[in-house]
């Protein structure tokens, strides 16, 4: 007989020590599937995704307050019915009260009595709530709602402070408010941005819109030459992009950014390295401004780097599916060889000028524009390292539940996703079956060909199968030349149909022919297991899906054959 299914528990506390005391306590009595985080916000996401039925949490939390985070809870539809308990020791005033009015079931002081512990949240859990006299209610509630408007008061007091700060700094640059405006336009529009190539084109747009340059370009790095090369530009025909290109090497460009990010020449005669000036004969300019967009290499240190992407790092880990499988420390060194590339530091370059309104640059407009190129270099180096950590992160995931030969599921994650579908079929009483599958006489056709052609006739096989199955099924590599494949919804009668279809696509594959095999080309035979008529855990499935796959092969191969057709 199964073991009962335990009870989910989701933990929200900040304190390590804490967490790791509640684990232990809850491991030993054996009911329950334990879940932590460490903050309210992260907290409420895996409860949303996980849907416990009991969350303890403590009150004072890093980022939200726990009775604030209690109503929240309370108000989410899909956790409407879920049993909170306050476990805290904060040493506030009626705090209990208020915890009960923002919606727990129930108070409990730290420390905790480790041996009543489980007992006292199974009461909660059973049905038991600890309530506040209907008299003091509607008291504890208005203070309740008192200490929100005073947090809430609180921090938009902070708010305005910082905003006050930010003005006070901005008062140094700003003599002109449309400038500023403008300034922040820009920002805001490059914030949208979701990747680096995006953020370049979206810069130059913003430049000449917002600062009213006739002609701005950004000039991409082409690392094959070594040349500055226009990648995205306004007023500048898309047809004359390939004539302006420059030799990042140049002298020029080393001594002009060696200190600034940006110059202004106010007249081109200025201009003595003759590579440069030739340029700028090319574009008939008179005056231009020049910015770098990036951050020198050599004024960041590599273990800064590292300890500043750990939280970023961090954040990806609840989304993804198998962080156990995954080595954090490969995915570290493939990011540090990334942060210690040029690339990421220097991301271009920007020119711009008035070609022929023959307006002057203003100096209070470079201080503005000088901002922007700044905040936009942390922005885009931002933008890149998330771009590139979201690869990282998606190649590892990709690559702990997938086949590298064939590209369908492994064996791992069809286990992990087979007894996902059984608890999904209990739940809501439906069916499923699952199909597995073996390419008869595989061997031959390895001995006769060779592995390498082995791989390709697996791959070839593989990518049929994926090609002739619904978008619902799975299609997994279980080993060597077997597969398997989950259907969920689908009953004995019309996976044997399935079997049955996928049998005769492969028999029609174009193969090579060999003369070991009979009948000259490559079959599959196929055995199918249903639940819950053939089992109703993995275990079971499975063995009863290989038995039939074995019946089928011992009685001649190239078929298809069900658990049952053995009785």
């Amino acid at each position: 007989m199964a073991n009962p299914k335990k009870i989910k528990v989701l933990y929200i506390e900040d304190d390590t020590d804490v967490r790791m005391l509640v684990r232990k306590v809850l491991d030993k009595k054996g009911s329950f599937h334990y879940m932590e985080a460490s903050t309210g916000l992260s907290g409420l996401e895996i409860a949303i995704k996980e849907k416990p039925r009991l969350i303890i949490m403590d009150i004072d939390l890093p980022d939200i307050r726990g009775d604030e985070l209690t109503t929240k809870i309370k108000n989410t539809q899909a956790l409407k019915d879920t049993v909170i308990i306050a476990l805290s020791g904060v040493r506030e005033q009626n705090i209990r009260e208020k915890v009960l009015v923002a919606g727990a079931a129930g108070y409990i002081k730290k420390p905790i009595d480790v041996a009543k512990f489980p007992d006292q949240i199974l009461r909660f859990l059973a049905g038991d709530k600890e309530v506040v006299e209907q008299e003091e209610k509607e008291y504890y509630h208005e203070q309740y709602e008192l200490s929100i408007v005073d947090r809430l008061t609180h921090k938009v007091q902070e708010l305005e402070i910082s905003n006050q700060r930010l003005e006070s700094t901005s008062q140094n640059l700003a003599r002109n408010i449309k400038s500023f405006q403008n300034m922040l336009g820009s920002i805001s529009a490059l914030q949208s941005c979701q990747n680096p190539a995006e953020f370049k084109k979206i810069l130059v747009q913003e430049i000449a819109r917002n600062f009213g340059f006739e002609r701005c370009a950004f000039l991409d790095v082409n690392h094959e030459n070594m040349s500055l090369e226009v990648k995205y530009a306004q007023g500048i025909a898309q047809k004359d992009w390939g004539r302006y290109t420059y030799p990042v090497t140049s002298p020029a460009i080393q001594q002009f950014f060696k200190e600034n990010q940006i110059i202004q020449i106010q007249k081109v005669e200025e201009v003595k390295e003759p590579l440069l000036k030739s340029f700028l004969d090319e574009l008939k300019t008179r005056q231009f401004v020049f910015a770098y967009l990036g951050t020198p290499i050599g004024q960041v240190q590599s273990t800064e780097i590292r300890e500043g992407v750990l939280p970023l790092l961090e954040s990806f880990l609840p989304s993804l599916h198998d962080r156990e499988d995954m080595d954090i420390d490969i995915i570290l060194g493939n990011l540090e060889e990334y942060l210690s590339s040029e690339s990421l530091y220097r991301a271009g370059f920007l020119f711009m000028d008035h070609q022929g309104t023959g307006r002057e640059i203003d100096d209070n407009e470079i201080r503005f524009l000088e901002t922007l190129i700044r905040t936009a270099s942390y922005m885009y180096q931002n933008i890149s390292l998330m771009e590139q950590l979201r690869f990282l992160f998606i190649k590892a995931e990709k690559e702990a539940i997938t086949d590298p030969l064939t590209n369908l599921y492994n064996y791992r994650y069809f286990i992990h996703q087979l007894n996902r579908e059984i608890s999904r079929a209990q739940r809501h009483h439906s069916i499923f079956s699952l199909i597995m599958i073996d390419i008869d006489y595989f061997k031959n056709y390895n001995d006769a060909y060779g592995h390498q052609s082995g791989d390709l006739i697996l791959q070839r096989i593989a990518r049929s199968m994926v090609e002739n199955t619904r978008n619902s099924d799975m299609v997994c590599r279980y080993g060597g030349e077997e597969f398997c494949v989950i259907c969920p919804e689908l009953s004995r009668g019309d996976a044997k149909k399935m079997a049955e279809k996928l049998r005769q696509i492969v028999e029609k594959l174009e193969l090579p022919q060999i003369e070991t095999v009979p009948g000259g080309k490559l079959t599959i035979s196929s055995g199918i297991a249903s639940f819950p008529e053939d089992g109703d855990t993995a275990y079971q499935l499975i063995l009863n899906a290989d038995r039939a796959l074995y019946r089928a092969k011992a009685t001649g191969r190239n078929k298809v054959c069900a658990i049952i057709d053995e009785t």
